[in-house]
């Protein structure tokens, strides 16, 4: 059994936008790193996911965002935002790259994720 068979089936919602949620909420605590650029990461109340990956360059700080536009359509999104600019409050993250993941199952969307996550961390 995989690490995520074995999140979906502590699940107790049938409903799969919440158990995206859910499972989502689990990996981003799991993830949590307390050096990282936390005043930055996106959020919004359709961003399930915000996970920090390396820049295109050492100079940037970046985001791969799990975002859902409606039932079955999620985005994974890269964001960045120079790294010089991360005292300035006004200083924002810019979308860069969007992966479509067109599926409505928690196990796709979330084994999608993963593998744009991989190829941003060179892996």
């Amino acid at each position: 059994m995989t690490i995520l068979q074995q999140l979906l089936s502590e699940l107790k919602s049938d409903d799969k936008t919440q158990q995206v949620r859910e499972l989502c909420d689990k990996i981003q605590k799991e993830e949590f790193d307390p050096q990282g650029h936390n005043d930055h990461i996106p959020t919004g109340p359709n961003i399930f996911l915000a996970l920090e990956v390396p820049g295109r360059t050492n100079k940037e700080i970046a985001f791969l965002t799990l975002e859902r536009e409606n039932a079955d359509l999620y985005l994974a999104v890269f964001y960045t935002m120079p790294l010089l600019h991360t005292r300035m409050p006004e200083a924002s993250l810019k979308r860069q790259k969007v992966w479509e993941i067109n599926d409505h199952r928690p196990e796709k969307i979330l084994t999608e994720y993963a593998k744009v996550n991989k190829f941003l961390r060179g892996e």
